[in-house]
């Protein structure tokens, strides 16, 4: 009988526009920073220029998550998170609340210091982004020359401490596809862990633009790049199913094919953005989905939970659910079940 209600009322809500989340938020991700100072073919994220909010801010919202929905993770990110000094507050702030804390660096800031800083604030995973396995293809698709030997040098400076965990990140594109194989032979002589997530259109201040692709100076450009492409996520797919150091799931390694043979086309998966994790952009605005308007901010007297289950973002959860972009390929959003 209970199931049956639940079913009616999903239906009723569903035919409002409205769609509840099945729980709190497992994942949050808190994006600290709007700055970064690197060019990257792949991000516009570097041509902000709002302020950061303050620490006092950045804490008061830990605090206020923590009584709400930690235990939980917590992703730091950007821009690049290392251009706040504060960052190791905000990560010790956060585990003492009971987040299990991550976040994401280019490596060019990772000191001896700074790599042990966040080791003892106790964050658990870095992920440091390193799009290919030769210092030609990194440095050229992030704008600027030294930007591999950074990454590698990040790598071991965090590895030579207790924590944190690294993962290497990858943006798959036509231009480093066929070093796939040689990046996965370095995760797994390192002993690291490899994410992956398609090309897609560039995050930062522009609108959405359906054709982007096109003018991507990263996307495949022949039959060859998109043979390499589909080869590499074959690979992984593979390296996956063994058990091997690879956290995407093969059903999203392959659904990005589709992505890469039609870019426009509805990829028929659902996204779950906003369903299972909660993001925070670097002016305070509390959202579902990057593409999609906020729900409220950090300055609204309305407690978190609260916004979790109001009318705006049970329509923003409704308004993710029939979207036909690719977005729901990236990392925080892919649903396995759809």
């Amino acid at each position: 009988m209970r199931e049956r209600a639940s079913a009616l009322l999903e239906r009723a809500l569903d035919r409002a526009r409205l769609r509840r989340a099945p729980g709190r938020p497992t994942q949050v991700h808190l994006s600290v920073t709007d700055r970064c100072f690197l060019p990257c073919l792949h991000c516009d994220i570097w041509k902000n220029e709002a302020a950061d909010l303050p620490t006092g801010v950045w804490l008061d919202v830990i605090d206020r998550l923590g009584d709400w929905c930690a235990p939980a993770a917590m992703n730091l990110v950007g821009g690049e998170p290392l251009l706040r000094r504060d960052l190791p507050e905000l990560v010790a702030r956060a585990v003492a609340r009971g987040f299990t804390v991550s976040f994401n660096t280019n490596g060019w800031l990772v000191t001896e210091a700074r790599a042990r800083a966040l080791a003892e604030a106790g964050a658990s995973i870095a992920y440091v982004s390193l799009d290919g396995a030769r210092r030609e293809t990194v440095d050229h698709s992030r704008g600027k020359a030294g930007s591999f030997d950074r990454a590698l040098a990040a790598i071991d400076r965090f590895t030579a401490l207790p924590n944190p965990r690294v993962i290497v990140a990858t943006v798959l594109h036509g231009r480093n596809a066929a070093e796939i194989p040689e990046l996965l032979d370095f995760v797994k002589r390192r002993d690291l862990q490899l994410v992956v997530q398609p090309l897609y259109q560039n995050f930062g201040p522009a609108p959405h633009d359906p054709g982007w692709w096109r003018k991507s100076p990263l996307w495949p450009r022949d039959e060859t790049e998109r043979a390499a492409v589909e080869a590499a996520l074959d690979l992984l797919s593979e390296e996956r199913d063994r058990g091997g150091p690879v956290c995407n799931e093969t059903a999203q390694l392959q659904a990005m094919k589709g992505h890469f043979a039609d870019p426009e086309g509805d990829n028929g998966l659902l996204c779950r953005a906003g369903h299972a994790d909660l993001s925070f952009d670097p002016q305070g605005r509390v959202r579902l989905c990057y593409f999609l308007d906020p729900v409220g901010t950090v300055f609204d007297a309305i407690p978190f939970e609260l916004m979790w289950t109001a009318p705006r973002a049970l329509r923003r959860r409704w308004e993710v659910s029939r979207c036909d972009r690719h977005c729901n390929l990236l990392n925080c959003n892919f649903d396995a079940g759809g």
